[in-house]
């Protein structure tokens, strides 16, 4: 099922003579194309921490695979080697897939969105093309840094992807940033939420590969994700996702805990009156706009201190 040019260039590649002595000697470490046969599209899977997809993205995945069909295959391998490198699975929705599951599923690299996109628009599987890495040496969270970097600059949030994959022991703190990290957040938010500081940055992120710890801030964050998962659970039965993403809520209430003589109290008050918003003051708050005097932010911090 694999277009003869494309089989043709990666042989031209291959015996280039014009290569440096450095380009061909990561050559030398790859192996020959192997063509995954994929029959099921219930048997792809994404590896857990890895960035989330984007709606907007898919579909403008499908429009071009409409008019163009599907340009590049997607690269997977099977997830028994996501697992042997202290990875997991989630199935195409997010939702966790058994490690012991693993070795049943193809687990996608580089190509969620054209794969999402391809699946959606109900096109015959037997026509879409799935190929293993051809350095099979790289470990699996490196060839997705590598792969991305290469297509398309990383935001902050999705450097997450580099622990999710190395660590092999997390805390309440690293699984409440992964929560937000799916959810979109970006990075400064989760950092605030899970750690309450803008400590999480994204080369302690990356620095995770090589030594299989989860950065400093979320090792210590532990006591304040306690109480942080409290107010954020409240805050999500009034509050949109995107309104939270945001920064607004969390810093009014990390500054008045902060401030707070007993903070003990504090937490416990603010998780109550969160959870006694009506809809309508949340509404007010998460919709406010600037007027011709005050910013947006100035609006939503008076209106926060007003209602709580």
């Amino acid at each position: 099922h694999i277009d003869n040019q494309f089989v043709i260039i990666l042989s031209l590649f291959r015996d280039c003579p014009y290569l440096s002595p450095s380009v061909k000697g990561v050559q030398n470490t790859m192996n020959k194309l192997n063509v995954l046969n994929v029959s099921d599209a219930n048997k792809f899977a994404f590896i857990k921490g890895n960035r989330p997809t984007d709606e907007k993205a898919i579909k403008v995945k499908k429009d071009s695979i409409s008019e163009h069909g599907i340009l590049c295959p997607i690269t997977a391998v099977n997830g028994e080697e996501v697992i042997k490198s202290n990875g997991h699975l989630t199935d195409l929705d997010g939702n966790d897939i058994a490690d012991e599951h693993a070795k049943d599923y193809y687990a996608v690299l580089d190509g969620q969105h054209r794969l999402k996109a391809y699946l959606e628009l109900g096109l015959p599987l037997e026509d879409l093309v799935v190929i293993e890495p051809l350095n099979k040496k790289i470990a699996i969270a490196l060839l997705i840094a590598e792969m991305n970097i290469c297509t398309k600059t990383w935001k902050g949030s999705d450097y997450m992807a580099a622990p999710a994959m190395a660590i092999k022991e997390t805390n309440a703190a690293f699984d409440f940033a992964m929560e937000l990290q799916r959810r979109n957040f970006p990075l400064s938010t989760i950092s605030f939420w899970a750690c309450g500081n803008n400590k999480l940055k994204a080369k302690d992120l990356v620095a995770s590969l090589k030594t299989r710890e989860m950065p400093q801030c979320l090792q210590e964050a532990d006591g304040w994700c306690a109480k942080s998962r409290k107010w954020f659970e409240a805050a999500s039965e009034k509050f949109t996702a995107k309104f939270l993403a945001k920064k607004y809520l969390i810093t009014f209430i990390q500054d008045g805990y902060n401030a707070a003589d007993d903070a003990s109290a504090y937490t416990s008050e603010m998780e109550e009156k969160l959870k006694n918003l009506t809809q309508w003051q949340a509404d007010k708050i998460q919709n406010a706009r600037k007027t011709s005097t005050q910013t947006q932010e100035q609006i939503i911090l008076d209106l926060l201190r007003e209602h709580l």
